[in-house]
């Protein structure tokens, strides 16, 4: 019998049978429609696709069978992205041969939590993502990507925006900390509280004039103080092998880089 792919419409059990989630969490993951890759009445692939602010398509493979890859992929149009384990070399291997090359290379790190001595800069205040207003955060946000490899060109979406940081489940008031020099939003940093086992370092960034001042510092050490008080011991990052202010930064604060990601690109 011949594969086919069809948008998900609520098949909660065979999906469950196929990703070992439950009903619940199923629900939770829920945002965005995503297809499904059926055998029969078996689940064998799961495609979540995204179209980024930055108008890039993403494409979230989840639990696929090698042969549910160009069923599920001959339903994209143009070009896409996906990320892959650097250690997957069978799922590297089979999206090569649909036609995805290497754009860049993610290192994954390790770093742990403790109180250390590195004040903000003179001058600067430090306040929670919760106190601060959407527009300026949102615009410091769009600035700070233009830095980061990857995400160049992001375009502001308040509604989106507003659902992924202040309303969403994983949104850590104590973590989540902007940078201000006087009424200006001049660099943040944030921790995500999951959905990841571990809580995850997904950005910390400060705008040109404020670098090599210690504030990317002081906002890590803010954030991991209160992250200590509450017990957690280790936190997890991503950045790019090119980035080398960065990977020194989570170097100095101990941080091991324990494997790699690949973006990969299809060409539309």
């Amino acid at each position: 019998m011949a594969l086919k792919a069809a948008v998900f419409a609520g098949e909660y059990e065979a999906l469950g049978a196929w990703t070992g989630q439950t009903r619940a969490e199923l629900i939770e993951e829920e945002g965005r429609e995503f297809w499904l890759c059926w055998d029969g009445d078996r689940v064998v692939g799961v495609l979540r696709p995204w179209l980024r602010p930055d108008g890039r398509l993403e494409l979230d493979f989840g639990r696929c069978e090698p042969r549910a890859l160009p069923v599920l992929l001959a339903r994209v149009h143009g070009e896409c992205f996906t990320t892959v384990d650097g250690a997957d070399s069978g799922r590297l291997a089979e999206l090569g041969r649909l036609g995805f090359r290497v754009e860049r290379r993610e290192f994954r790190y390790s770093v742990p939590v403790a109180p250390v001595d590195a004040p903000v800069p003179v001058g600067l205040e430090v306040i929670s993502a919760a106190a601060t207003r959407l527009e300026p955060l949102l615009a410091l946000d769009c600035a700070l990507r233009e830095d980061v490899p990857g995400s160049q060109g992001w375009q502001p979406d308040p509604v989106w925006f507003r659902e992924e940081t202040y309303d969403s489940p994983f949104f850590d008031p104590e973590a989540y900390l902007v940078a201000l020099d006087g009424a200006d939003y001049v660099g943040l940093v944030r921790v995500w509280n999951g959905p990841r086992p571990l809580p995850r370092l997904g950005l910390i960034a400060v705008l040109p004039p404020y670098r090599r001042r210690g504030l990317a510092r002081g906002l890590i050490g803010q954030a991991f103080a209160a992250l200590h008080a509450r017990g957690v011991r280790e936190v997890t990052a991503e950045v790019d092998d090119t980035n080398t202010a960065s990977n020194a930064l989570l170097t100095g604060f101990g941080g091991v880089v324990t494997g790699s990601d690949l973006e990969l690109r299809r060409a539309g």
